[in-house]
C-alpha cells in the first residue's frame, strides 16, 4: 500500500506538468549533448618557457566529433597574464582543428566556440590549462633529488610543476616554484633531474661516453648522463627552458679540482650541444657540507673556477652556508628545515634581473 502511495505522489505531477505543456503547445528546449571538443594532449604544448618580453608561443591541435565550418579560441588568465579576444583557430579538414598563439606570461583556462554554417554547435570552457612561465632543469646528486621523507609536497601543484624519475621526490622544488610564482605572478615548471649517488666527474665522463668507476652507474650505458639526455630530446624542445640549476659538490670530495671542473665542463657541453644552445645557462650552486676541511675546501675552489672558467655559468644557491646539525641529518643530506631554507636560498639566487637579461631556450617544436 505504502508503495502505491508514493507512485502515485510521483506520478501525478509528473502528469500534470505535461498536460500544462502540451495545453500551451511548449515544447523542451532542445540541447545538444553530442559535440564534443577534444584536445589532443600529447601534442599540444601546454606549458612553455616565455622570452625575456615576457611572452610565450603556445600550439594547439584537436578535434571534434562533428564536421564544423569555423571555430575560435579565447584565453582567459587566472595566474598573471592578460586575457585575449577571440582568435581563429585553423580548420584542418573535417573536424580537426590547430593553432599557435603568442600569450603574456601567465596561466590560462582555454574557451573554445565550434560554429557550423554560421550556428554555434559548442562553446566549452576547459578544465585544463595552459601556461606561459619559467621552466628550469636540475642536475646533480641526492641532494638535488631530494630523500624521503625530507620532501615538501604542500606547494601550489596547479601553477607550480615538479617533473621527477619515474621514483623521483620532489625535494624542496615546488616550495622554489611557489617563491618564483608568488613574485613573478607566472606559473613555473621544474624538472628534478637530480640523481643520487652521482658525482660531477660521472655527469660528464657519462655525458661523451668515457669510462669511470662506480658501484652504482654503468658507465657504458652512459649512466648518469644518459637520463637527462632523455628528457632533454624528448621534453625541452617542446616546453623551452630558462637555464639549469646545477647541485653538485657533498660527492666530490674525493676528486680534484681538476677533475671536478673538467668533469662540469664536458656535461655542460653536451648539454649545450643536444640543444643547438652554446650560451644556454647554468646556475651552480655553492654545493658543500661547509666545513674547514681540506676536501670540503677543495670542492669550493673547483666551484670557483667553473664560474671563472666555463662562459655562462652564474652562481646559485649557497648551501654550503646550511651546516650540520641545525639544517642536514646526516651530516650531508637536508632535514626538513634544511630543504625549506635550501629552496630560499635558490629563491634569493635567481635576482629578478636574471628574468629579463638571461637569454631562454625557446619551445622549438
Amino acid at each position: 500500500m505504502n508503495k502505491f502511495i508514493h507512485l502515485f505522489f510521483i506520478t501525478i505531477p509528473c502528469f500534470i506538468l505535461l498536460l500544462a505543456c502540451e495545453t500551451q503547445n511548449i515544447e523542451p528546449e532542445p540541447v545538444d549533448t553530442g559535440t564534443k571538443v577534444t584536445f589532443d594532449i600529447a601534442n599540444c604544448r601546454k606549458f612553455v618557457q616565455r622570452n625575456n618580453n615576457n611572452e610565450g608561443e603556445i600550439f594547439i591541435t584537436g578535434s571534434t566529433n562533428a564536421s564544423f565550418t569555423s571555430a575560435k579560441i579565447k584565453f582567459k588568465n587566472f595566474l598573471g597574464g592578460q586575457e585575449t579576444g577571440w582568435l581563429p583557430l585553423t580548420n584542418d579538414g573535417g573536424n580537426k582543428f590547430s593553432g599557435s598563439f603568442v600569450l603574456k606570461g601567465g596561466g590560462y583556462y582555454p574557451q573554445v566556440i565550434i560554429e557550423n554554417a554560421n550556428q554555434v554547435i559548442e562553446d566549452t570552457l576547459m578544465l585544463w590549462n595552459f601556461k606561459v612561465g619559467e621552466i628550469f632543469a636540475v642536475v646533480g646528486h641526492s641532494l638535488a633529488e631530494g630523500q624521503d621523507p625530507y620532501n615538501i609536497d604542500n606547494f601550489d601543484k596547479q601553477w607550480c610543476e615538479v617533473i621527477t624519475w619515474e621514483s623521483g621526490r620532489n625535494a624542496f622544488w615546488g616550495r622554489l616554484g611557489d617563491i618564483l610564482k608568488t613574485r613573478l605572478n607566472v606559473p613555473i615548471r621544474i624538472y628534478n633531474t637530480g640523481i643520487g649517488g652521482s658525482t660531477s666527474l660521472q655527469w660528464g665522463n657519462s655525458a661523451v661516453g668515457l669510462p669511470f668507476e662506480s658501484p652504482i652507474f654503468d658507465w657504458k650505458l652512459r649512466y648518469p648522463y644518459q637520463f637527462f639526455e632523455n628528457r632533454i630530446l624528448a621534453d625541452f624542445p617542446k616546453s623551452g627552458l630558462r637555464g639549469v640549476l646545477v647541485m653538485h659538490g657533498e660527492n666530490d670530495i674525493n676528486l680534484t679540482q681538476d677533475e671536478i671542473v673538467e668533469g662540469t665542463k664536458l656535461y655542460m657541453k653536451k648539454t649545450r650541444d643536444l640543444l643547438n644552445m652554446p650560451d644556454l645557462t647554468f646556475f651552480v650552486a655553492k654545493c658543500n657540507r661547509g666545513s674547514e676541511n681540506e676536501k670540503e675546501v677543495k670542492v669550493r675552489a673547483a666551484q670557483k673556477r667553473i664560474l671563472n672558467e666555463i662562459p655562462y655559468t652564474i652562481v646559485g644557491a649557497d648551501l654550503e652556508s646550511l651546516t650540520e646539525p641545525t639544517f642536514r641529518h646526516d651530516g650531508t643530506h637536508f632535514n626538513f628545515k634544511g630543504i625549506e631554507f635550501a629552496a630560499n636560498k635558490w629563491g634569493e639566487a635567481l635576482l629578478d634581473s636574471y628574468f629579463t637579461s638571461v637569454k631562454p631556450l625557446l619551445r622549438t617544436k
